[in-house]
């Protein structure tokens, strides 16, 4: 089983490396045209994925749904489910398009220094025009996966994101012949990767079908309507709460943004080490529910709950390997990002109440993912984002502000909600009700 699922996680882990990779490859473009250019590109990416946050969980229902089909023997219904999250999809990435048009209003409402916004404005605007894409994309990949073709995905992302790199870079600069659109040369040329993933993945897809077409007739055909319904059904409380918690993250930052400079600076740089530790845990959560999702279709409790234990000792194992690292190595790491003395020392802390938490968090992800495949998505949903609101954005204005603890204070506030998490969601996995229909 552990092999299993090391074979199915490594490649979702380097998959979710380089969907990050885009947006660093934008942000790190656009540097040449100046700080407002950076500075608004990064406002408007972390707007962009606030607004794909509830698209991406939803589609996590394809994977459920699939990954139980193959449990149960009706693997051709998979494909069905592929279609009814291609369409959800779609129509995600439309709204999302339709609302970017111009964000002027917003990025103001919401406090955006007047020198940046046109540049925010301008690639948030060209990057969502892949918005449609994006979204559908993101439920072929959850179907994929639950075949156990988790390969696939990652090699066309790869492929993406060499391209998205140097068409970006020559449509912001005007290389290659092409035009020197700026900020929104580095947008279009995502939106354009993004929409080229698609036509490859639905390519295989339909591929896929034909194949599984000629090798055995056709058994009792799932109607679009049923599949969309069962999709929707296990897909929309995630994606409620994938918004939820993004929108608690961004909160979190909002509020610690009156701090200092030096504790901002150390925010984001162990923020961003962190992320990097955190795509295994989640990647092998994310192979824990294909796992389990079939062994609940075949009503093999029992196997579930062993894939639950073999992704428990990977993610643990490693998230504490990388516990430990930032315990013993914070300083260095600090050190790498920044030369100022105040900065290295702040980050280093921080790094060592992530040291606290890694290990209690990996519990957390692999547990909420595994009930996420037993269908109990709801449970999940009340749970993550209750416990997230009650611990991130309070301890950040009680902790941080109030009591003067800074980021400290506010990271004080990840050690509260991954303990209480894992505690709720071990017990949900243990003894709740969704056991009995499988028993």
């Amino acid at each position: 089983m552990t092999r299993e699922l090391f074979q199915l996680a490594w490649p979702i882990a380097a998959a979710m490396l380089g969907e990050t990779a885009i947006g660093l490859v934008d942000t790190k473009l656009v540097g040449g045209l100046g700080a407002a250019a950076l500075g608004g590109v990064g406002l408007a990416t972390m707007l962009m994925f606030l607004a794909y946050s509830l698209a991406f969980g939803a589609m996590r229902g394809v994977k459920v749904r699939v990954s139980h089909a193959i449990g149960e023997g009706t693997p051709e219904h998979g494909f069905a489910y592929a279609r009814a999250g291609l369409v959800m999809g779609g129509a995600f990435g439309v709204a999302v398009l339709l609302a970017c048009r111009d964000a002027t209003p917003l990025l103001l409402r919401l406090g955006a220094d007047p020198e940046i916004v046109p540049y925010a404005r301008d690639f948030l605007a060209a990057v969502t025009l892949g918005a449609p894409a994006t979204c559908a994309l993101a439920a072929l990949i959850q179907h994929r996966q639950a075949t156990g073709d988790s390969r696939t995905p990652m090699l066309v992302g790869i492929a993406g994101n060499l391209f998205n790199a140097v068409f970006a870079w020559a449509l912001i600069y005007g290389r290659l012949g092409l035009p020197a659109l700026g900020v929104r040369g580095g947008g279009y040329a995502t939106a354009t990767t993004e929409m080229l993933e698609l036509a490859v993945m639905l390519a295989l897809l339909l591929r896929d079908e034909r194949r599984a077409l000629e090798r055995s007739p056709r058994g009792e055909a799932l109607s679009f309507r049923s599949a969309l319904r069962g999709v929707a059904d296990l897909g929309l409380p995630t994606g409620i709460q994938f918004a939820a918690e993004t929108l608690a993250f961004a909160t979190f930052t909002v509020v610690l943004g009156s701090i200092g400079k030096e504790e901002i600076a150390a925010h984001q740089i162990a923020l961003n080490v962190i992320r990097v530790s955190f795509l295994p845990g989640i990647a092998v959560a994310e192979a824990a529910s294909v796992l389990v999702g079939r062994a609940l279709g075949r009503r093999r409790l029992d196997e579930a709950d062993a894939a639950v234990r073999s992704g428990l000792g990977l993610a643990v194992g490693f998230m504490a390997a990388c516990g430990l690292a930032f315990a013993l190595f914070g300083g260095l790491v600090g050190g790498f990002f920044s030369t100022d003395a105040a900065v290295v020392k702040s980050t280093r802390t921080l790094l060592l109440v992530a040291a606290v938490f890694q290990v209690l968090d990996a519990v957390n992800i692999v547990l909420r993912s595994a009930l996420r495949g037993a269908k109990d998505v709801r449970a999940v949903m009340v749970i993550g984002v209750l416990v997230v609101w009650t611990f991130v954005p309070t301890s950040a204005f009680v902790l941080g502000k109030l009591c003067g603890l800074g980021a400290v204070g506010g990271w004080l506030g990840f050690v509260g909600e991954t303990t209480l998490g894992a505690l709720l969601f071990w017990l949900r996995w243990r003894r709740g009700g969704w056991r009995k229909d499988y028993a």
